[in-house]
C-alpha cells in the first residue's frame, strides 16, 4: 500500500456507529521533525487548559528497568507486556527480560533514539508488546515516537489494529521521528503498541494528556471521518 504523509483513523465501535462518543481517532504526523513538532502544536492547541506534559526529564533514574514505569507527572503507565529478546537490549548492564527504561544519549544501547525535550526519553527496550494506559478523566493524548518500524510492528486501540506498514509505508530505518495524537470524547482506553521482532523497539517523548473542547472535537471528527473513508478506500483496492 502506498505510503501517506499523514494518516488519520476513526475507529467505529460496534453499536456506536452513529454516536461520536464512540469513534476515537488516531492521528500521525508527516515524517520528520519539523512536522511531528508541527503536529504537536495543533494538537496542544486544540486542548483545553490544564492538560499535562511527561518529558521523563526530572526525577527518573536513567537506565533503571522496570516492567511498568508510572508518570511522575501523571498522564498515566507504561507496561511492556511481552519482552524482546537478543537484541542490544540484552547488552550489559540491560536485559531484555527486565523491562522498560527512561534513557538519555549517553545510556542508551540504541541507535536512532532520541529524546525531543532536553534530556531522556522512554525507550520500549525491544518489547514486542506495550501498553500506554493514560490517566482517567482525559479525552485526548499525543506523544513523539522514534525510530519506529525498523521491522514492522501495529497499534491497538478498542480491539483495532493499525499496522505500521499502513501507517510509516515500509521499514523505515533508524532515527525516525513522528508525532501521534488519539482522541476519544468517551474517555481515552487503553493503547498497545506490538513490534514484529524480538529485537526491534522505538522510543517515546513528550506524552501529553488533556481534554478537547466541543469545536476541536469537531474538527478532529472530520478529519477522522476523512480518515475512514481512505482506509475504506486502500482495503477496497487490496
Amino acid at each position: 500500500m502506498k505510503n501517506m504523509a499523514t494518516v488519520v483513523a476513526v475507529l467505529m465501535f460496534a453499536g456506536g456507529a452513529g454516536s461520536a462518543a464512540a469513534a476515537p481517532v488516531i492521528n500521525i504526523s508527516s515524517e520528520g521533525f519539523s512536522a511531528a513538532q508541527a503536529a504537536e502544536a495543533a494538537f496542544l492547541g486544540n486542548l483545553n487548559a490544564g492538560y499535562i506534559t511527561e518529558t521523563f526529564d526530572s526525577g527518573y533514574t536513567v537506565g533503571a528497568q522496570s516492567p511498568t514505569i508510572t508518570s511522575l507527572a501523571g498522564v498515566g503507565s507504561f507496561t511492556m507486556d511481552l519482552a524482546g529478546t537478543g537484541g542490544a537490549c540484552d547488552t550489559s548492564p540491560y536485559s531484555c527480560s527486565a523491562g522498560l527504561a527512561v534513557l538519555d544519549s549517553s545510556s542508551s544501547p540504541y541507535s536512532g533514539r532520541f529524546d525531543i525535550s532536553p534530556d531522556n526519553w522512554l525507550d520500549s527496550m525491544d518489547a514486542q508488546e506495550m501498553t500506554i494506559s493514560p490517566s482517567g478523566g482525559y479525552t485526548a493524548m499525543g506523544f513523539y515516537m522514534t525510530d519506529p518500524n525498523d521491522a514492522g510492528g501495529r497499534f491497538s486501540i478498542g480491539g483495532m489494529n493499525f499496522s505500521f506498514s499502513d501507517i510509516f509505508g515500509s521499514a523505515l530505518g533508524n532515527g525516525k521521528v513522528f508525532y501521534i495524537s488519539l482522541y476519544d470524547d468517551s474517555g481515552l482506553g487503553d493503547l498497545s503498541i506490538y513490534s514484529n521482532h524480538s529485537n526491534d523497539g522505538y522510543g517515546l517523548d513528550n506524552v501529553t494528556v488533556g481534554t478537547v473542547p466541543e469545536p476541536g472535537t469537531l474538527a478532529l471528527m472530520g478529519l477522522g471521518l476523512v480518515g475512514l473513508v481512505l482506509i475504506r478506500s486502500k482495503k477496497n483496492k487490496a
